[in-house]
């Protein structure tokens, strides 16, 4: 079977109501006001069977200017609209209102019908459709066959439903396959049942016992159970009407305009970077109604710094959750008038200008192209990034598609897989290329280190660890780095300062002797290296970088004296079982204070092994090849 929405649109008391009633027997003013004032005031819904293959559902909208808010509450979901129009009375505001909030929404099928053709003649008749060609010139519904019709005398509602069912055969079914997504527009509770929402299911389907998401709240729900037009049944598919009773949630965490989801797809954000559509231009910070889905919203318009006035941020008074592409409507907050519609991008980032990758997206958004959107997707992460977040910024795309197309840019080198994360080349080259240029700059003003910090390029680059680690992977192996674990530095600056470090150490061990047992600091390098305090230092940090100089409690020295130490103290054991502090400082002739801590380091690394006060062989210097 195959569901659309239909929705109605038009001036009030031009016969939506009545028409709907002629197509499906289903009175839609349901409230107790509607039928005494004989106008809608809320939304209505029926069904109607177009055939054995089609089944529609059928959006009645109000036609009061007064109730303009409720009317868009019902239309952004339709697949297919029918404008209404009365004969005696022929184009009215609403009339023209309507079409063009149609327009605005991205409707691009439906009908007109002519309605109370009863009441009037044929010459003003022939007027009226004259002047309804006039209005639909540039629209949707330009080349839209015109219906005559009477909801009261049944006239042409045979031919209108006929019209319905042509095009209806036309349209692309709305993707069942895709995660689920509805706009709640009317929510209750029923006695023994609990909370139970309504909506047209925009995308996917949904089963008794699933689980779902309500945003902004981001509280989640289980089916209970789901009717369609009063009929009980256990799924429901896009296109359909459905009322959904759900658990674990209580009412007042949900209300009209709100969004029913599959989990993890929506995005929630205040501030939407959007395309704006003018129908009236007005000037940045102006306070506006975006009508979206099933909800309004307030919030102010403001312009970028450097981009067309198509292009503008929308900074919402309270979260909205929507994903990209969304359509909406824009009114004037006061006096409420259409100003135009939008299209969403994607949230706001902290910046007053329109960045160069924020452009790409909304350019890619603009032309429908859904491969470029996906690979603009990937780009505006700045980091690799998983197919869970890249299925969450596209919206409620089928997840084999995304795949599809993250798999061809793939096999075309648009983009790279780390270790089953996305990263477009774009990206990759921004980001070596900031590498670089930090590396340059760091081997510019440290050039005694052997390399810069990692964690310190990784805070630079803004990265986070998972992400940097992922690049830091690919950057090796690709010879765009050297990295020895700690530090990492450019190939070219790598091998220079290899050669200038076998220099240092050339010099250094032409002046200190392993031979004696010095405490090595950086007054001690400058000393006999004949540098500045700071060219020592760097020298210094160098070498208890690499283990030339070790840690011996508070004071560090240098590795060969130390393997010398070992020798003595091998040898000492040849001819003795044991040894104290005080034979041993004996044994180095030096202090205590050198002497304790150095013996506590063979304890520690298993030269000696402590006994009470005196300290044995131990399996490492048994095994020691003596240098002396």
């Amino acid at each position: 079977m195959k569901y659309l929405i239909i929705g109605t649109a038009g001036h009030v008391d031009h016969g939506k109501t009545a028409l709907i009633k002629a197509l499906t027997g289903t009175d839609t003013d349901r409230l107790k006001e509607e039928q005494a004032r004989g106008i809608s005031i809320e939304l209505g819904f029926a069904s109607l069977q177009l055939n054995d293959k089609i089944l529609a559902g059928i959006v009645d909208v109000p036609g009061h200017e007064r109730f303009l808010k409720n009317m868009l509450a019902g239309t952004g979901g339709i697949d297919l609209a029918v404008l209404v129009v009365a004969a005696d009375e022929g184009i009215m505001p609403q009339t023209r209102e309507h079409l063009a909030m149609l327009q605005l929404y991205g409707v691009r099928h439906g009908v007109v019908a002519i309605n109370k053709v009863d009441k009037v003649d044929q010459e003003w008749l022939a007027m009226v459709e004259e002047d309804i060609k006039d209005l639909l010139k540039g629209t949707f519904l330009a080349n839209t066959p015109l219906c005559r019709v009477s909801a009261i005398s049944g006239e042409g509602i045979t031919d209108l439903k006929a019209k319905l069912t042509q095009l209806s055969e036309q349209l692309t079914p709305r993707d069942s396959e895709a995660p689920f997504r509805l706009w709640i527009d009317r929510v209750f509770a029923a006695k023994g049942f609990g909370v139970i929402v309504t909506g047209s299911v925009l995308t996917g389907q949904v089963s008794i016992r699933d689980m779902l998401q309500i945003y902004p709240t981001n509280d989640v729900a289980r089916v209970r159970g789901l009717e369609s037009h009063g009929v009980k049944v256990d799924t429901i598919y896009a296109g359909q009407r459905a009322a959904i009773n759900l658990a674990e949630v209580k009412k007042e965490r949900v209300d009209r305009g709100m969004a029913l989801s599959a989990l993890d797809h929506s995005q929630v954000s205040d501030t939407w970077d959007v395309i704006t559509q003018w129908h009236s231009e007005v000037k940045s910070g102006t306070r506006v109604r975006l009508h979206i889905g099933t909800g309004e919203h307030i919030g102010r318009l403001y312009s970028f710094k450097n981009a067309a006035p198509s292009y503008m941020r929308l900074i919402l008074e309270a979260p909205l959750a929507a994903a990209i592409g969304d359509r909406g409507i824009l009114r004037l907050y006061s006096p409420q008038y259409l100003i135009g519609g939008v299209r969403l991008v994607a949230p706001g980032q902290p910046s007053r200008t329109l960045g160069p990758a924020r452009q790409s997206l909304a350019d890619a958004l603009r032309t429908n192209d859904t491969k470029q959107i996906i690979y603009r997707l990937v780009s505006e992460f700045r980091r690799p990034v998983s197919k869970a977040e890249i299925l969450k910024v596209s919206g409620y795309l089928l997840e084999q598609q995304v795949v599809t197309i993250l798999s061809e840019l793939t096999a075309a080198g648009a983009i790279k897989v780390l270790d089953g994360y996305y990263l477009s080349n774009e990206t990759l080259q921004e980001l070596s290329d900031t590498l670089k240029s930090l590396l340059s700059d760091y081997h510019r003003d440290q050039p005694e280190r052997g390399g810069a910090p990692l964690e310190s390029v990784r805070q630079k680059m803004g990265l986070d660890e998972k992400s940097f680690n992922l690049l830091i992977a690919y950057w090796q192996p690709s010879e765009i780095i050297t990295n020895n674990g700690s530090e990492i530095a450019l190939p070219e600056y790598a091998a220079k300062h290899t050669d200038k470090k076998l220099s240092i150490r050339t010099q250094f061990e032409a002046v200190i002797s392993p031979d004696e047992l010095l405490t090595i600091d950086v007054e001690l390098l400058s000393e006999k290296l004949q540098l500045t305090r700071d060219k020592a230092k760097m020298v210094y940090d160098l070498f208890t970088g690499d283990g030339t100089f070790v840690r011996i409690g508070d004071m560090y020295l240098y590795n060969k004296t130390i393997e010398k130490v070992a020798g003595k103290l091998q040898l000492y054991f040849q001819e003795n079982q044991t040894i104290n502090v005080a034979e041993f400082r004996d044994l180095l002739q030096t202090s205590r204070k050198i002497a304790l801590p150095l013996l506590e380091y063979f304890d520690l690394h298993k030269y000696t092994i402590r006994n009470g006060s005196q300290r044995v062989m131990g399996s490492k210097l048994k095994n020691f090849n003596i240098y002396l």
